[in-house]
């Protein structure tokens, strides 16, 4: 399989110093607004890096729910390989990719558990069907199709649906953002926002 060839152009928006906000959270705003008005498919989607207890990198899709404290927040399984994986290295990157708006937005920080209560309130207002799935996968352990379908079926008919002990949020507090937009002839935009020593945001351009 050779994909050699296959190229896209990158024309669509440029990224200037100029029009840059100080505050990076503002403008992964109004990059996210952007993306949501460009019909980007699920533009709160981020691609989630973490370390295993091995030293091996684990990469997965997970959705982002709301930026709350300075946190970016996303809900999981602590069990999970995520989870796991947070708890033996409590560092993640995350990555949005808008490819309708040839952009994509990096973000590096520190993960924290989110209280019990947070996870509570944020279950009540998911699905039915995603509290049941919630309760029957005791999600990255070994199972079955079967086995899966029998646990919700069970607690479907239970009608006993509650938030599992093992389920809930985390937050991450980011320490880095990277801006970068696709430009003609691969000169890519790339921005960076790094806190500093003194907790303030410099500002600076990457080569690409």
């Amino acid at each position: 399989m050779n994909l050699s060839n296959w190229r896209e152009e990158y024309d669509k928006y440029s990224l200037h110093e100029e029009n840059l906000t100080l505050d990076p959270y503002a403008f992964f705003k109004e990059w996210f607004d952007k993306a949501v008005e460009d019909l980007n498919p699920e533009p709160n989607a981020f691609i989630l890096s973490t370390v295993s207890a091995k030293i091996e990198p684990e990469s997965r899709v997970v959705l982002l729910k709301e930026i709350e404290d300075s946190q970016f927040v996303f809900y999981t399984n602590y069990s999970s390989q995520k989870g796991q994986d947070i708890s033996a290295h409590p560092k993640a990157s995350m990555l949005f990719f808008f490819p309708f708006s040839q952009r994509q937005i990096r973000i590096k920080g520190l993960v924290t558990k989110l209280s019990r209560e947070k996870a509570i309130d944020y279950f009540s207002t998911r699905p039915i069907e995603s509290q049941i799935s919630a309760m029957a996968s005791a999600q990255s352990s070994k199972t079955t199709k079967e086995e899966l379908i029998e646990k919700a079926t069970l607690l479907r008919e239970k009608g006993d649906v509650t938030c599992p002990e093992t389920w809930g949020g985390y937050g991450i507090m980011p320490h880095y953002f990277e801006f970068w937009q696709g430009q003609p002839g691969r000169l890519h935009d790339r921005i960076i926002y790094e806190k500093s020593h003194s907790q303030s945001w410099e500002q600076f351009r990457l080569a690409p």
